[in-house]
């Protein structure tokens, strides 16, 4: 059983564990499925709106689908979560996802 495949079971037994949806997500951005990987960082967000590694990552994996509207205001959102909880680093982080996603507006 793969990696996706063990989390998807997790997630059969308990949908409202936030962390295995965000890690579901991180194994299908590691596997380049970043589409794929959207709908499980979205449940996990839901989940846990707090959790700013899972706004970094869903951002990550709508900027990687092409989406950079959507990833940008994500990613405007999970700066303020990250500054709020002094979670500096990925603080930095998703300002660095940011300046990808406006630089891929830009130029559209």
């Amino acid at each position: 059983m793969n990696e996706a495949a063990r989390f998807r079971a997790l997630l059969e037994n308990d949908p409202t564990d936030h962390r295995s949806w965000a890690e579901l997500g991180r194994i299908l951005m590691k596997m380049g499925r970043p589409a794929e990987a959207v709908e499980p960082l979205q449940r996990a967000v839901e989940l846990e709106p707090e959790d700013t590694a899972a706004h970094r990552d869903l951002g990550r994996s709508l900027l990687d689908s092409d989406n950079p509207t959507m990833a940008a205001e994500i990613f405007a959102r999970a700066i303020g979560l990250a500054e709020a909880a002094g979670d500096i680093q990925t603080g930095h982080e998703i300002h660095s996802f940011l300046r990808q996603a406006e630089k891929r507006l830009d130029q559209r």
